[in-house]
């Protein structure tokens, strides 16, 4: 399996059904925060993913990536892609789970208090 295949699978189909699922409940600050949380994810995995690839602790290999005119770094560019439908997959599910009554605060202007 190619990593663009895994990526359409098992990042991207999920997404399109979370979205589709939790549209009504998408706020602004939801993707204000997903963007932010997109933004820290790249930052902080980018140096040290690409140290591990140039000091060959894991490699990729070319017939399954898009190719060596699309890599950034010591990566390919689905890595980065990677990145970014991870945060975003992560980011629509804590929004689905802050819909289930249970897990949600009773008021959220309580969060902070003890």
């Amino acid at each position: 399996m190619t990593y663009s295949a895994f990526l359409v699978i098992f990042l991207l189909c999920p997404i399109i059904l979370l979205i589709g699922i939790l549209r009504r409940h998408i706020m602004s600050a939801h993707l204000k925060a997903c963007g932010l949380i997109c933004l820290i994810s790249f930052v902080y995995t980018t140096p040290w993913d690409n140290y591990a690839a140039y000091k060959k602790l894991w490699s990729f290999a070319p017939e399954f990536v898009w190719g060596p005119p699309l890599w950034f770094g010591y990566l390919p560019l689905e890595e980065y892609l990677f990145y970014f439908a991870e945060a975003v997959f992560v980011c629509l599910v804590v929004v689905g789970l802050s819909c289930i009554r249970f897990l949600a605060p009773e008021n959220p202007g309580d969060i902070d208090k003890p």
